[in-house]
């Protein structure tokens, strides 16, 4: 994934606020959307795909906290960071409990969105990693019944497919270079 790929959404009644952190996170490469207030950030996300929700506490409309549960809801993947410049301890709590990524008070500093949006940009990669491992394993589990008849097959298309897979395998480190050599080995010479 690449930055400009990771799109983040600034939800502020805040004009000034917006327009920094717009400013902030473009800057660092990231694709930017902005939402003047809490419904209209709520839109933007039935009809975005995005990664990561900066939003203000206090909006007109939808508060930052049903920003956040509906952000939730539609993606569980979706990190939400709660800006506040009423920073007591229980709304921050709260935000947690809740499933917000993090919460800052305003005024903030530059560093810390900084800091927060790379944090949340190498666990959105992480998350695709995982899922992109998950269904290589599931595939591979679901085919290895059949890589006997594979291998006995002796039809090249299907073995070059398996040699690929190993290969794909051995590169996210799933199997060792020894192991896949000798999945590849049993699947040439027939004997699975």
């Amino acid at each position: 994934m690449r930055k400009e790929d990771f799109r983040v959404l600034i939800a502020d009644d805040d004009e000034i606020a917006r327009d920094v952190l717009r400013e902030i996170l473009k800057e660092e490469g990231y694709s930017v959307l902005v939402a003047k207030d809490g419904l209209e950030a709520i839109n933007l996300l039935r009809t975005e795909e995005i990664r990561l929700v900066i939003t203000d506490l206090k909006m007109p409309g939808a508060d930052g906290m049903e920003v956040l549960r509906f952000a939730l809801r539609n993606n569980p993947d979706v990190m939400v960071v709660i800006l506040t410049a009423y920073g007591t301890l229980d709304i921050a709590l709260q935000a947690i409990k809740e499933g917000a990524y993090d919460y800052l008070a305003k005024p903030f500093k530059v560093e810390e969105i900084v800091f927060l949006a790379e944090k949340a940009f190498e666990r959105a990669q992480s998350l695709a990693e995982v899922r992109e491992l998950k269904n290589l394993l599931r595939e591979t589990f679901r085919d290895i019944k059949v890589i006997n008849n594979i291998a006995k097959s002796r039809e090249p298309q299907i073995i070059t497919n398996w040699i690929e897979r190993i290969e794909r395998l051995r590169e996210k480190n799933i199997l060792t270079q020894e192991e896949a050599e000798i999945l590849k080995e049993r699947l040439v010479k027939g004997d699975g």
